[in-house]
């Protein structure tokens, strides 16, 4: 009779353990501590350490106005892994993306306005270089400084009564008023006065002459055309005397 009721007590001890472990082991499972809360999507949170408090959302805002680019990977990472401050890490990625853009447009903002800047430079000095070389080659011009403003004047009428081709290639072509115009350079006082006054009688002799001298007589007016006009060109741009 003890036998008996000592193995039903062992028995119902054994059935008693067992129940005891079961309820322990679900208890684990489903402790608070170690489970976190269902997260946006509804999938089950992650362990229980990444439901711990943590500085990396605020460490990812910091980031995210300092180094935006920094900012918004670290936001990304921490808005998965922790359940903790979620706020802030949505804000790091926002405030992040945001500032990187802000940051791009900026910095193309600025080579754009960098690159215009270079370009007006050079361009200013490439004007500032040819305006030199005007004035190297008017100070070069034999002319230069014994023409008036009259002379000017003048060559400026006889060369537009000339030719378009700048030299007269037939009869027609000269006017009494071209030979009027040669003649009146040809009795001033400038380096050239010879040349004028020689194509003068060129031109009232022009069917007398043969192919070289036509070229001769052009090529003689057209340097002292370019020596004088290089001369004058102070009377009209004053920023090159």
């Amino acid at each position: 009779m003890a036998e008996h009721k000592g193995k039903a007590m062992a028995g119902m001890g054994g059935e008693t353990g067992q129940g005891s472990d079961g309820d322990s082991q679900e208890k684990e499972a489903t402790s608070p501590e170690d489970c976190a809360p269902e997260d946006d999507t509804g999938e089950a949170a992650e362990s229980a350490k990444d439901l711990a408090p943590t500085r990396l959302p605020a460490l990812a805002v910091l980031l995210a106005f300092l180094v935006p680019p920094a900012g918004a990977v670290l936001g990304h990472v921490t808005v998965r892994r922790t359940y903790w401050r979620r706020s802030l890490s949505r804000l790091a990625i926002a405030a992040g993306w945001t500032m990187t853009a802000l940051s791009a447009s900026g910095l193309l903002l600025y080579l754009n306005y960098q690159d215009r800047v270079a370009r007006a430079e050079a361009v200013a000095a490439a004007e500032a270089q040819a305006e030199e070389q005007m004035r190297r080659a008017i100070a070069d011009s034999p002319s230069y400084g014994l023409v008036d403003e009259e002379f000017c004047q003048a060559l400026t009428e006889v060369a537009e009564i000339s030719p378009r081709t700048e030299f007269v290639t037939s009869q027609e072509q000269i006017s009494g008023a071209m030979l009027e115009g040669y003649e009146t350079l040809a009795g001033t006082d400038t380096p050239n006065a010879q040349v004028y006054g020689d194509y003068a009688e060129y031109l009232t002799s022009f069917a007398d002459h043969d192919v070289d001298g036509h070229v001769a007589q052009a090529e003689a007016l057209q340097q002292a055309v370019n020596e004088d006009v290089l001369a004058c060109l102070p009377f009209v741009d004053e920023t090159l005397e």
